[in-house]
């Protein structure tokens, strides 16, 4: 039975980006829940002495329907203090999108930088400002949000956040992926979809396939990719294929694992019930050990490819012998790494094997920590911030000529740092000032955006017109990994866990994952016979605990699934 996650869907159509951004148009919805009632006004209504109205006037929680925006946000400007965390600011200390969105909305926004070492010591000293736009850890979310109640409950203002809203009827994992313990919620969630929306990144150069004669659209079975790596190694004289295993989510191994069961994830999921099971011991994951066994064998594998660094895969990759790389290297390869100055670079389609006949792999998570946006529970701006951060939620622009919608916080000023390309093109452009020389990630974090932030989806299905390395590795997702990403995910990384909970995976988890990882490395490289000790493994990672780890997830993924 193929994995099903209870509660949790993700969009059917995943994709890839240059910079973790991107996606397909969203252009048929705005997202924004229309009110019949009126807009209530912030904290700019004066009081019948001439004042500002005071906070509890301005800015208490809305009981209402969901109300649409107007613009601007205040009647007259007011000026919110945001902070930002281990930033550089030697190029600019504000960002041109945050800059249009003050003009818009009226809000200003003094920035001030902290070095990430110095935050703990700052939120003790607990003169905060209005927000904080930084991903805080759990432990500081617990004391200052779930204890200390330091931080603003967003659920008691949706009300006047109708993008954020519709976000989380679209993207149901993303509202739970910010939901603590308790229920609450006191940061704002990141949504990618985009071309590299991805766990599995199975790179291929495809010149040295067909240099060997061989195709990757040939390549379908398991055998089809062992029978490949025997001719590679026969024409080039060293094996083609460097795997990277050290990532259980991503690259090489979830791609093969998948191959040889109805199962995507490598370690721990649902077993398509809603109970949690633990894949490592699975039949499943022997017969993936047991080829790639015969595959290190037979010299086929990359006989170091536990230890080489960095720089010795990228030169292998650079080679011209190699046809099956990771992430790093197939990042790093340039134009001139080909024969013919163009990038014949690619990934695999899932493969099949004599126990699945299905193609499908690890699905993704489309949630991202996003800057945070942790609001001061003592600001006397709250409505008005929370209009202002549910910009970063809208699927079009909120003001017509503005530029700004949710993909704006990743990319920045539609119209003048991007644009869609053509009706029909399938592409997206970027606008880097020249100063940039064409680097418009630098650009972008350097004076358009402080992190990436809100919903990040305009662009899914849609790949960079530049040509070079990202649009070739964007072209290789869109035709043959994003299909076949299972639309459900055991969103493990997400789930939230009381003191007691904690402490178990704490005392336990850490050695199991050093252990397994460890014996994965024996059982392909022979070092342990995978027949003879298999049975021993199995035990071992019972003793240490496995049982125990099962049933902590298990009773936190029961409370996500009944949120």
């Amino acid at each position: 039975m193929k994995k099903k996650m209870v509660a949790v869907v993700l969009a059917a159509a995943m994709a890839v980006s240059l910079c973790a951004c991107g996606g397909k148009p969203a252009q048929d919805s705005a997202g924004a829940s229309e009110s019949e009632s009126g807009q209530k006004e912030g904290s700019q209504e004066k009081s019948s002495e001439g004042g500002e109205a005071s906070r509890e006037e301005a800015s208490e929680p809305a009981q209402g329907a969901v109300q649409e925006a107007k613009y601007p946000i205040v009647e007259e400007p007011i000026t919110v203090k945001g902070l930002v965390v281990g930033r550089d600011t030697s190029v600019r200390s504000d960002r041109l999108v945050w800059n249009a969105v003050s003009d818009i909305t009226g809000i200003n926004i003094e920035w001030e930088c902290i070095d990430a070492d110095a935050l703990a010591t700052y939120l003790a000293g607990g003169d905060w400002p209005d927000f904080i736009h930084y991903s805080l850890d759990s432990t500081m979310i617990n004391d200052y949000g779930v204890i200390g109640g330091r931080f603003v409950n967003y659920l008691d203002y949706l009300e006047y956040m109708p993008n954020l809203v519709q976000t989380f009827e679209d993207y149901p994992l993303v509202r739970g992926a910010v939901t603590q313990i308790n229920g609450e919620i006191y940061s704002l969630p990141g949504v990618e979809v985009s071309a590299t929306t991805s766990s599995a990144r199975p790179y291929v150069r495809t010149d040295v396939l067909e240099e060997a004669g061989l195709h990757l659209e040939d390549i379908k079975t398991v055998d089809d990719f062992y029978h490949a790596l025997v001719t590679l190694k026969e024409k080039n004289g060293e094996p083609s294929f460097i795997p990277f295993l050290e990532n259980d989510e991503s690259y090489w191994g979830p791609m093969l694992f998948a191959a040889f069961g109805t199962l995507t994830n490598m370690n721990f999921d649902d077993d398509g019930s809603g109970k949690v099971i633990f894949n490592r011991t699975s039949e499943q994951m022997k017969q993936y050990y047991l080829y790639m066994n015969k595959l290190y064998e037979e010299g086929l594998i990359h006989q170091e490819y536990l230890t080489l660094d960095g720089a010795v895969r990228l030169d292998r990759a650079q080679s011209g012998k190699v046809a099956f790389i990771g992430s790093g290297e197939g990042n790093s390869l340039q134009a001139t790494d080909f024969a013919d100055g163009e990038f014949h670079l690619d990934c695999m389609a899932p493969l099949t094997s004599e126990f699945d006949d299905t193609q499908e792999i690890l699905g993704k998570s489309i949630y991202f920590p996003a800057g945070g946006f942790f609001m001061n529970a003592e600001s006397e701006y709250i409505v008005e911030m929370c209009k202002m951060f549910d910009i970063m939620y809208a699927t079009e622009e909120v003001v017509e000529g503005s530029g700004l919608l949710g993909q704006s916080f990743c990319y920045g000023i539609l119209g003048k740092d991007w644009d869609f390309g053509p009706e029909g093109s399938g592409v997206y452009v970027f606008h880097c000032p020249e100063e940039y020389d064409g680097a418009f990630t630098t650009y972008q974090y350097a004076e358009v955006i402080w992190d990436n932030a809100g919903r990040e989806d305009a662009l899914a299905g849609l790949v960079t017109e530049t040509v070079g390395n990202s649009r070739a590795r964007q072209l290789g997702f869109v035709k043959n990994v994003i299909p076949y990403q299972s639309d459900l995910y055991f969103a493990v990384s997400l789930l939230k866990f009381t003191d007691e909970e904690q402490r178990v995976l704490d005392n336990k988890l850490a050695d199991i994952t050093t252990y397994y990882k460890e014996m994965e490395g024996k059982f392909i490289t022979g070092v342990t016979d995978i027949e003879n000790g298999w049975e021993e493994y199995c035990s071992t990672l019972e003793k240490m605990g496995v049982p125990d780890v099962i049933d902590v997830y298990q009773a936190s993924y029961d409370r996500w699934n009944a949120q």
